[in-house]
């Protein structure tokens, strides 16, 4: 599975020159970083000949079966291919190399790395990909490493490998250390790559951006500019070894911060002999990585309305364009910077953005809310019984409770779940609360929210009483202010009512909306309600919501507050009736 012997080998060749390579690569990537060449180069190897300058080699190099060469494609589309023909011998007698590279011309820091890798049956179980910002020296005798060859200093590298034949290509990002793949130990991510049986090409990207910390991140396409198939989490380097790196890596190895750019390949198993991997068109570009590090994530949810957009972009980007708006209704933005602010957006939406260059890619968030952009207060949903739901919802009576967690189907208004609230005024204090506190204090100031709703229904046994809402600010109970159902008979309704307030009654008698820290539901008015011994009145509630203007709040004659004139609005008034004799209009 693993050549325990090269392995050792590794280990002392690293202890043998690491001080040396640390000091002298150190101050070489400090070189690099300030004499950075950003002359974007592609090699499609067409002619049988090679445009630019590759350093090729091998590790070990014993066996000379090493080869580099370019192959003839059908018409002039000719490509690369690595070859080793001799197998390893474990017993330390001849053997073929365990890794083939070629490093091109000129020194990156940001850049995106890309090539077409030609899936062969034939190459099952080898190791190829493309590598970003690596450094290497040639050890011509043996005399540092315990074997000559061509030495991988350390470089950000992409591995598209595959086992058991090419249905299960996957794809790796790895940080290397002298030529130490340490393929078979722990390395994430390792993600599938979907589609047919892959028997052909495939179109891999690395794209490596910023110093410190730096960012990696790994793609395959169908082909160069089509679909694309996986990407891999972006994965970060800091001053310290991260998860994803190479196990022998030395504590403090420092992130790279500029290299060449390269391909490689690699077997260092017995069998199959030797690796065949094939490369065409390799390219390496300073103007083309991707922006990284989107915030919000790619799928978030229940996102802030008022969050700002922010990503991480290459340093020689050539151009910035941002793409933003609601799902499907994209706008081009010229931000100034790497952040921009919408403004505050709608609860409840989901937005798409792409920062350019992303070819295509388009990420997604949704805010915080309902679907119909509403901010919702409380659905009930969340609490498994009476318990969860009194922690939340306490009443103010001593000794006793009478909030309860409602999954009767006929009794709830939407989703499975709702609340029982019973009332016994007909004992001190004559006034039953039931209030839920927020942890933090509710901004209901923005977003364009207009109006408390909530949905209730009462019983037809239950006597006239006070309904009431409360806000609370975060300044304490001076700053309450409650608003009455204006009729008294409310309760008494069994239809599910939806009774619709708008904000200002509350900040009109001096509630600061931005920082509500408190909602109670209350029964009474304080005086005996007349209810007979030990009886109980039961209201049920649903869905409170803080939503945006939907009509005007105030029509007369849209009674159920609904926003539309209709038969639920008679339905109110016929209850007036039942109840009292008559109905007036508010």
């Amino acid at each position: 599975m693993y050549n325990r012997k090269i392995q050792f080998r590794r280990k002392i060749m690293s202890k043998r020159i690491g001080n040396i390579l640390t000091t002298c690569f150190v101050a070489g990537l400090i070189i690099a970083v300030n004499n950075v060449a950003q002359a974007n180069w592609s090699e499609t190897f067409g002619g049988n000949d090679f445009d630019l300058t590759w350093t090729f080699g091998c590790y070990p190099a014993v066996t000379g079966t090493f080869t580099h060469l370019i192959k003839d494609g059908p018409g002039d589309d000719d490509y690369l291919g690595l070859d080793e023909s001799t197998p390893f011998d474990l017993g330390g007698g001849s053997y073929g190399s365990a890794f083939g590279m070629g490093f091109c011309a000129e020194d990156f820091s940001d850049v995106r790395v890309g090539a077409v890798v030609n899936v062969m049956g034939d190459a099952s179980r080898n190791y190829s990909g493309i590598a970003a910002r690596g450094n290497w020296f040639i050890d011509p005798d043996g005399q540092m490493t315990g074997a000559p060859g061509m030495v991988a200093i350390g470089a950000y590298t992409l591995f598209y490998h595959w086992e058991d034949g090419p249905r299960r290509v996957r794809i790796e990002i790895m940080k290397i250390f002298m030529n130490d793949d340490a393929i078979m130990g722990t390395y994430m991510p390792e993600v599938p790559v979907p589609g047919l049986d892959h028997v052909r090409s495939r179109y891999v990207e690395l794209d490596v951006v910023g110093s410190d910390p730096v960012y990696v991140t790994g793609s395959i396409y169908e082909y160069k500019g089509g679909p694309l198939l996986v990407r891999t989490p972006t994965m970060v380097d800091t001053g310290g070894r991260d998860p994803w790196e190479n196990s022998d890596i030395p504590d403090g190895w420092p992130v790279l911060a500029g290299g060449k750019s390269g391909v490689f390949a690699t077997n260092e198993n017995p069998t199959p002999v030797g690796y065949h991997v094939t490369f065409d068109t390799v390219s390496s570009v300073s103007d083309g990585p991707s922006a990284v590090c989107l915030s919000p994530a790619d799928g978030a949810t229940g996102v802030d309305v008022d969050a700002d957009l922010s990503w991480v972009e290459a340093a020689f980007a050539t151009s910035r364009e941002l793409w933003f708006g609601k799902a499907g209704a994209m706008k081009k933005i010229t931000p100034a910077g790497t952040t921009y602010d919408p403004g505050t957006l709608e609860f409840g939406q989901t937005y798409q953005w792409q920062v350019s260059p992303v070819e295509g890619y388009v990420y997604t968030f949704t805010t915080a809310g309902t679907p119909d952009g509403c901010l919702s207060v409380d659905d009930f949903e969340s609490y498994s019984d009476d318990g969860t739901l009194q922690a939340a919802w306490p009443d103010n009576i001593d000794g006793y409770n009478y909030t309860f967690l409602e999954t009767s189907e006929d009794l709830v208004y939407a989703g499975s779940k709702a609340m029982r609230y019973e009332c016994q005024n007909q004992f001190t204090p004559y006034l039953t609360k039931a209030t839920r506190t927020f942890a933090a204090a509710q901004d209901w100031a923005r977003g364009n929210l207009a109006a408390l709703s909530l949905f209730f229904r009462g019983e037809d046994d239950n006597l006239e009483q006070r309904l009431y809402v409360e806000l609370e600010d975060a300044t304490g109970p001076a700053s309450a202010v409650a608003v009455d159902n204006p009729y008294s008979y409310a309760i008494r309704t069994e239809m599910w009512q939806k009774w619709t307030i708008e904000l200002s009654k509350f900040s009109d008698g001096g509630l600061d909306l931005s920082q509500v820290k408190k909602i109670t539901i209350g029964l009474g008015d304080g005086t005996n309600s007349g209810q007979a011994d030990e009886d109980k009145d039961t209201i049920y509630i649903d869905e409170i919501r803080v939503c945006p203007p939907r009509c005007s709040l105030d029509s007369r004659a849209d009674i159920d507050g609904n926003c539309r004139i209709d038969f639920g609005d008679f339905a109110v008034i016929a209850a007036g009736w039942l109840s009292e004799g008559e109905y007036e209009l508010p």
